[in-house]
């Protein structure tokens, strides 16, 4: 692009009708000026893109991380399936512990192990009170 500005130049300063050497030294200078001022600013531009280039992720990379993602995310409906799953088992078990605990406690009663006092004592433990 600068190569076709000083031709441009070039063929301006021709229809002036300067002489072969003056339009020599001019062309010159131009060049001279593009190399000092315009290139070393192109340059500074080129290493800053090379840096961004480096660390930027392309559009295919930023879709394959995204889709990976939304294959391996948990949604709301799953998520809420699993708790009530949990819930249940949990009441399941906590059942069987109570039912274990007032078993207990009648067989410790029935042998005069316990008195009537502790046995209202343990019964206000029970998760799942009889009705």
């Amino acid at each position: 692009m600068t190569v076709v500005w000083a031709m441009n130049i070039i063929i301006v300063l021709n229809t002036i009708m300067l002489e072969e050497k003056d339009i020599q030294k001019i062309g010159e200078e131009v060049g001279r000026v593009i190399e000092q001022n315009i290139n070393p600013q192109f340059d500074e531009i080129r290493g800053r893109l090379d840096k961004i280039e480096a660390i930027m992720v392309t559009k295919d990379e930023l879709n394959n991380k995204i889709g990976r993602i939304e294959a391996e995310m948990v949604t709301k409906s799953y998520l809420d399936d699993k708790l009530a799953d949990l819930d249940g088992n949990l009441v399941v078990k906590l059942r069987k512990e109570d039912g274990k605990i007032n078993r207990l406690i009648e067989i410790l009663k029935s042998k005069s192990m316990l008195t009537e006092d502790e046995v209202a004592q343990f019964k206000d433990f029970q998760v799942f009170p009889r009705v």
